[in-house]
């Protein structure tokens, strides 16, 4: 049989196997002999087309039909200034790193949202028709952290530490004459000796454990070591900490809250690492060894790589100031001087100068547009030319060498006893190359002060001489103003220095002593814009925090009279008449309202930052941030 009639045959064979249109799974396996090699590949490219346009189609349905959605996991870091000390929220109000970890860990009877305080751990209360009496019941389904129950025990042993003046707590002015008492497990009232219209906003100071802190003397509350590795009701639970080779904290871990009675976070952890100032921090974020770093002045921006972070907005309700302590410097007493340093100083430029545009002028403790603001108060512009009339009073102009001359004597002066001692004890001529280096000394010290941009100096009648010294935080931004208001006032005579201190030293020394002539700080009002803490004579002691020392018993009066009333109205007027004080006393110069930066790694998803009452506040929306993502059916839920 030829080969031509083979395999006719076997296409017989096969025909007859099935004569169908679609061949059989049998007849597939005999069809490469039909086809030539050029037909192979085509079938082959064939199927993989449909293959791929399947696989294509089919993941474009998805695409088109599911949603990308955060997942669960991922952790977050961020650069903080200082170390953590006391994370406990009955000592925070002086260290921002406390605050931020105790508002983590820690939850209160209230939050503040919207700058308005809702329940938090209370489940709900009432007040009673003469604003006396609180009832707050609370929520029975929260655990501490360690899976104990919270109960109204916890709630009545916060508050019995935080009126207790032994425990030394900053929130004691809050809560000064207010009782507790508990109803049952899980309702507590709160009876006050008078009105008291913020009160609801102190009640979100985070609530301690009973079960670990009652073994511990109320004295010895800060000593124990319960601060850092705390137990709380919040979000987040204390993981582990990790130290340097000198004991310094270096980072500080948090863990996703499993027990938390809320929304729980996308994140899993949080890790903060701690640097001495705001360069370091912001040498970590360029070398990303932290995901973000808030408080960034805006002048400090371009410091930071775009291509990698994020940047948010948001403002605080908070001034800065130049507090004047009248008892560091006495010539601080004087009503013309404060006036004349005060019109001395060109905002707008500091603003536009010194802080690059990051941050609104103020000129009271209360800010424009929020409650309280008084309008009608005519505030001067500046004005060099006012400014040196009002010193011109009693204070002589006189020309550098004039100023060298008088201090110069002085010096000398201050130094005679050693002087004449050397000049009968040593031979007369090793005196001489003492005396003289002594001169030289005295000399150097006097021209190294001076500075090139004063024009003049000024003494009074006794030839004291117009020297202030300004102490203000080591960041970018303080130094930058600082420095800024220093040169206004030497433009008008007054010799000016800055000091700076670290985080650490201007908490745990100079505003615990009021080590100060001048003070550049920062105070954050709130949630409520009640300023008893910051301007009432009982608050110029450590942990007072009216840092002026201001001491004016109208002003007092006010104040407290403020305090008891709950109707918007009659407070607003009160302190309409507080400002009115201040303007006229002006134990401080108010400079700005400055407004903030966060950056955060571009996988830091989630972020939404808008005016908030205190810088941990930036953490409250911190449960919807993330950094996993899956995608989720839009359809079929």
């Amino acid at each position: 049989m030829s080969w031509k009639s083979t395999k006719d045959f076997d296409k017989k064979l096969v025909n007859k196997i099935n004569a169908a249109f679609w061949p059989s799974r049998a007849q597939f396996k005999y069809i490469g002999r039909f086809l030539n090699p050029a037909e192979r590949k085509i079938i082959r490219a064939s199927i993989f087309l449909i293959v791929l346009s399947v696989v294509v189609l089919g993941v474009s349905f998805f695409m088109a039909n599911a949603v990308a959605v955060p997942a669960e996991g991922g952790a977050y870091s961020e650069a903080l200034v200082g170390q953590p000390k006391l994370v406990n929220p009955l000592f925070t109000a002086a260290s921002d790193v406390d605050a931020d970890l105790a508002y983590l860990i820690y939850s209160g009877l209230f939050k503040i949202e919207g700058q308005k305080p809702i329940p938090d751990l209370a489940k709900s209360y009432t007040v009673s028709k003469d604003g006396l009496k609180y009832d707050i019941a609370l929520r029975d389904d929260a655990q501490w952290s360690d899976g104990e129950p919270f109960t109204a025990s916890d709630v009545l042993y916060t508050f019995e530490m935080i009126t207790d003046p032994e425990v030394d707590s900053p929130l004691l002015p809050s809560f000064a004459g207010a009782g507790v008492e508990q109803i049952d497990d899980y309702t507590v009232r709160f009876t006050l000796k008078e009105p008291y219209a913020p009160f609801l906003s102190a009640l979100a100071a985070g609530i301690l454990p009973q079960h670990y802190w009652s073994d511990i003397q109320p004295a010895s509350l800060k000593l124990a070591r319960n601060n850092l590795q705390p137990i709380g009701t919040g979000p987040w639970q204390f993981s582990k900490l990790t130290k340097d080779e000198i004991g310094n904290i270096q980072t500080y871990s948090l863990s996703r809250n499993e027990n938390y009675y809320g929304q729980k976070p996308y994140l899993k952890n949080l890790v903060f690492k701690f640097y001495a100032d705001q360069i370091q921090a912001l040498g970590a974020l360029k070398s990303q060894e932290a995901d973000a770093l808030a408080f960034i002045p805006k002048s400090a921006k371009d410091k930071v790589p775009g291509k990698v972070y994020n940047f948010y907005s948001f403002k605080l309700p908070q001034y800065t100031a130049l507090f004047l302590n009248q008892e560091q410097n006495g010539a601080l007493t004087d009503n013309d001087l404060r006036e004349a340093l005060d019109l001395a100083i060109d905002k707008d430029a500091l603003l536009r100068e010194a802080l690059g545009g990051a941050a609104e002028p103020a000129s009271s403790p209360f800010l424009p547009g929020t409650t309280g603001y008084n309008s009608e108060i005519k505030y001067p512009a500046w004005s060099r030319d006012e400014a040196n009339k009002k010193l011109d009073k009693k204070w002589k102009r006189i020309q550098p060498e004039q100023y060298f001359k008088t201090q110069y004597e002085k010096a000398l002066k201050d130094r005679q006893e050693e002087i004449d001692r050397i000049k009968n004890s040593t031979s007369t001529p090793d005196a001489t190359s003492t005396i003289k280096l002594i001169e030289e000394e005295a000399a150097s010290a006097i021209r190294e002060e001076m500075q090139a941009d004063q024009p003049y100096y000024r003494k009074d009648k006794d030839d004291n001489i117009l020297a202030l010294v300004i102490t203000t935080a080591d960041t970018p931004e303080y130094k930058e103003a600082g420095e800024f208001v220093a040169r206004m006032w030497r433009a008008v005579g007054a010799q000016t220095s800055v000091r700076l201190a670290s985080s650490l030293e201007l908490t745990k020394d100079i505003l615990k002593t009021r080590d100060y002539q001048i003070l550049l700080y920062g105070e954050i009002v709130g949630s409520d814009p009640d300023p008893y803490p910051f301007w009432h004579s009982s608050q110029t002691s450590y942990p007072g925090l009216n840092l002026a020392l201001f001491a004016d018993r109208n002003a007092d009066k006010i104040l407290e009279e403020a305090r008891g009333k709950a109707e918007p109205e009659k407070r607003v007027e009160l302190y309409k008449k507080f400002q009115e004080i201040l303007f006229k006393e002006k134990p401080a110069i108010f400079l700005y309202a400055p407004t903030y930066e966060l950056a955060a790694n571009k996988n830091i998803r989630g972020i939404s930052l808008n005016q908030i009452s205190n810088p941990p506040e930036r953490f409250a929306d911190l449960k919807n941030w993330y950094v996993k993502m899956k995608r989720k059916w839009k359809f079929g839920k």
